[in-house]
């Protein structure tokens, strides 16, 4: 394995070894939820989810249900996007045989026979707190843990008394992933920026402006003598690039003002390497007239594989890369005449 190669492996085994401390999994939950027997289940609640949900008027209630046993920790979380009015501050209400106060709560609340309840008056801080892996910045409003000692079926409320917006719950403790959440985590990152009332443009654009001025340069170069395995693993590179320079976009929008802005170094890891590696394979695909040989199709199979788990060109970059890796008599581009 020549140094290069090496390098690429090195780095991919160190960036393996950094803990997953801050990351949630996106859950999906449909239906309507607002009374007590239509409540959410939260499945294996001790796992790190995350929901994004909405409010639509003042005194609405959503309710959520999750099966909790002996010695496991309740632990959720109730946060708002930065660009919520000031006036929405939700509220949180936390159910079950074994909660550690009774308190009161509104009329409109449905409460189950049997159990102790605790009520989190929401209250927003004068900053979001910035959240480096989606990269978004959040007001968290209200927050609720506890280690449970008798098993059984606990509930957690949110409501307002104080208009309606988009609010989302982190629910759980123990951050785990499969393979596929992994992989789809890119995409679960725009659904979170459209629902924090960002567009698609907006959030795309820093990738168009990547394409456009990338095949720009090329077409201007090389003009017609690169053929349609060069423009894949360029599209490929480029993809790379305009990932990171989404996630570069993100980074600065949610900074603004926020808090913990430390943690942004995590944000930096994923927004530089995917540009890194998008270089590489550009100048790889552009690097003279023979075929790719054996050392080559490596170099651009751990590229696929190191864009999987850094999410980067949208899942499409990767698997282009994976593919050209393998394609017989793949050509790289002549070097263009100065």
């Amino acid at each position: 394995m020549d140094k290069f190669s090496k390098s690429l492996l090195i780095f991919f085994l160190l960036f393996s070894s950094v803990p997953i401390v801050f990351a949630h999994t996106p859950l999906k939950l449909n239906g309507k939820n607002d009374t007590l027997d239509t409540a959410l289940n939260i499945p294996n609640p001790t796992k790190s989810w995350t929901l994004y949900r909405e409010i639509q008027e003042e005194g609405e209630a959503e309710y959520f249900r999750l099966r909790l046993h002996e010695g496991e920790k309740f632990v959720v979380s109730v946060y708002t996007p930065r660009n919520t009015e000031p006036n929405f501050v939700p509220n949180l209400v936390v159910m079950g045989p074994e909660i550690d106060s009774i308190s009161q709560v509104p009329a409109f609340i449905e409460i189950p026979l049997n159990v102790e309840l605790r009520h989190i008056e929401g209250s927003r801080s004068e900053a979001p707190e910035y959240e480096p892996f989606t990269p978004a910045s959040y007001y968290f409003t209200a927050e609720y843990r506890s280690d449970m000692e008798v098993e059984g079926d606990y509930y957690f409320v949110v409501y307002s008394d104080g208009g309606e917006g988009r609010y989302g719950v982190a629910v759980g403790y123990v951050e785990t992933f499969t393979m596929l959440e992994w992989l789809k985590i890119p995409f679960d990152v725009i659904g979170i920026h459209l629902w924090e009332g960002q567009s698609l443009g907006q959030i795309f654009a820093p990738l168009a402006l990547t394409l456009m001025a990338g095949f720009g340069a090329l077409l201007w170069k090389f003009r017609a003598r690169a053929n349609a395995i060069v423009l894949l693993g360029v599209l490929a590179g480029l993809l790379y690039i305009g990932s990171g320079f989404m996630t570069f976009t993100q980074m600065f929008i949610a900074l603004i003002g926020a808090t913990s802005a430390s943690s942004a170094m995590l944000t930096l890891v994923f927004a530089i390497l995917p540009i890194v590696l998008g270089l590489v394979m550009v100048k790889k695909m552009l690097g003279g007239n023979t075929s790719l040989n054996m050392r080559d199709r490596l170099i651009m199979l751990m590229l696929g594989i190191f864009g999987l788990v850094l999410w980067s060109g949208l899942l499409v970059g990767p698997v282009i890369s994976i593919i050209i890796s393998f394609l017989p008599g793949s050509k790289r581009a002549p070097r263009a005449r100065s």
